[in-house]
């Protein structure tokens, strides 16, 4: 198992509720389990922009091994259990890992950079077989300075997800959903940035948004 951090993004869609504060309830049990996981180093919740009935978490780890173990330990069938008046039949989407520290683009720095926004894009990104390295060269070529000068962006993470590295999580900090959707889709940066990458899209990426994102458990 690697020795670097890693961060894992959890998705928890939740039964409708007509407030936050009574699905909350239902959900701090499972969550208080969570927080106990030995080599958890952080944790953050937030929502989906898009559907009022997700949230999402995104969990920093020592390492793989930490994350690993809490997901095949006695603690987390206690966590499934715990959540299930919250899901009413929906599934907790746990398996997106990816490894901090491997490139120049998801140090610790760059996570800092994610949490801190009030509209995350999370970009989930199948690459076509063997374009990963290509991806990655225009990301860099193109993509790193579009964003770098767009006035709504400040920052973003990407890594290669440990479960099939060919896909890859990309995480961009907006100081607004607007500010991705309304305005920067209309720039030719956007367009820059989608000409840059396309040839490398297994499937054409539909992007959704974080939002609300607050620390609950640890730091960094």
């Amino acid at each position: 198992m690697s020795a670097s951090q890693v961060l894992q993004l959890v998705i928890v869609p939740h039964r409708p509720v007509p407030t936050d504060d009574e699905i909350n309830r239902d959900l701090e049990p499972a969550f208080n389990i969570l927080n106990k996981a030995t080599g958890l180093k952080a944790l953050w919740r937030g929502k989906k922009f898009e559907d009022r009935y997700t949230q999402v978490a995104l969990l920093l780890w020592e390492n793989l091994a930490a994350s690993h173990e809490f997901f095949t330990s006695p603690s987390y069938a206690d966590f499934h259990r715990s959540i299930q008046p919250a899901m009413n039949g929906r599934h907790v989407e746990w398996q997106n890992h990816a490894l901090m520290g491997v490139s120049e683009q998801d140090t610790v720095r760059h996570l800092k950079s994610i949490v801190e926004s009030p509209a995350i894009e999370v970009a989930l990104t199948k690459v076509v077989e063997g374009g990963v390295a290509g991806y990655y060269s225009q990301f860099k070529k193109v993509v790193t300075g579009v964003l770098q000068d767009e006035p709504g962006c400040d920052g973003f993470f990407i890594s290669p997800l440990i479960e099939n590295p060919q896909n890859q999580l990309l995480l961009i900090n907006w100081q607004s959903v607007d500010a991705h959707h309304e305005i920067f889709e209309k720039t030719p940066g956007f367009k820059a940035c989608i000409d840059a990458l396309k040839e490398y899209y297994a499937v054409f990426v539909i992007p959704w948004h974080i939002t609300e994102l607050k620390l609950t458990h640890g730091g960094i």
